[in-house]
């Protein structure tokens, strides 16, 4: 067991890394900045995972939860035992895939918003994009002989790769969207005196959300003579 210890740890890592990347792509892509034009490190985008780590393993935990408990509930019994045991059948059918109808209508309607020029919020986007790419997975896999022939593991990550992908890059852009609205802090650089909200505080710099000129500033770590909250003023 210890022994394959090194490498679970390598691969977690790895996995850690590679979501940080994501999100903090999907974070500066909404500013319209690209990777070539910071200069990150990767310590910097690990450090980002302090960011998404608590709020993933709280959406995780309620995922496992309601799975138990729905399984209890239903004494582990298949979609179609269930379905099959009930008095009405159909109706029972209908109403247990009704929660997937809301879904439905929004990726119907995000074809018409993005032509109107009508906005969505990005949570809409995300999801409307999850129902889509399940819309199409499931009709490249509806034949029966491509079933049999896909390995379970190759069905497994095309069909939940692209929507982890989705999940977190929308996940870095809505953080992007919010940031205006985090605390602010004055910042002594030089002679000045700027107010700013943080976005990010990397090894060398910090990624600052200017107040005044509504834009992201890149300041490096040696400029800055203090900074403190604005609010314990």
């Amino acid at each position: 067991m210890f022994e394959k210890l090194p490498n679970v740890i390598t691969g977690f890592t790895a996995l850690v890394l590679s979501i940080s990347v994501t999100y903090d792509f999907g974070f500066f892509f909404w500013y319209g900045v690209s990777f070539s034009e910071i200069p990150t490190t990767l310590s910097d985008h690990l450090r980002s995972s302090l960011i998404w780590i608590p709020s993933t393993f709280f959406v995780i935990f309620i995922i496992i939860a309601n799975e138990l408990i729905s399984r209890r509930i239903e004494r582990a019994h298949t979609e179609e035992e269930i379905i099959q045991s009930s008095k009405n059948p159909k109706l029972l059918a209908l109403w247990r895939r009704s929660p997937i109808i809301p879904f439905i209508l929004l990726a119907a309607f995000l074809p018409f918003a993005y032509f109107m020029e009508i906005e969505v919020p990005l949570f809409g986007w995300m999801f409307g994009l999850i129902t889509w790419w399940f819309f199409i997975h499931d009709f490249s896999f509806s034949h029966k002989m491509v079933v049999e022939r896909t390995s379970t593991n190759f069905y497994f990550f095309t069909r939940w790769f692209p929507v982890a992908a989705i999940l977190i890059l929308f996940s870095g852009a809505i953080s992007a969207q919010r940031l205006p609205e985090g605390e602010h802090y004055y910042f002594e650089i030089g002679k000045s005196k700027k107010e700013y909200v943080i976005a990010r505080a990397y090894d060398k710099y910090f990624v600052l959300w200017n107040v005044e000129s509504k834009t992201l500033d890149f300041i490096p770590s040696s400029q800055v003579q203090k900074y403190y909250s604005k609010e314990k003023i």
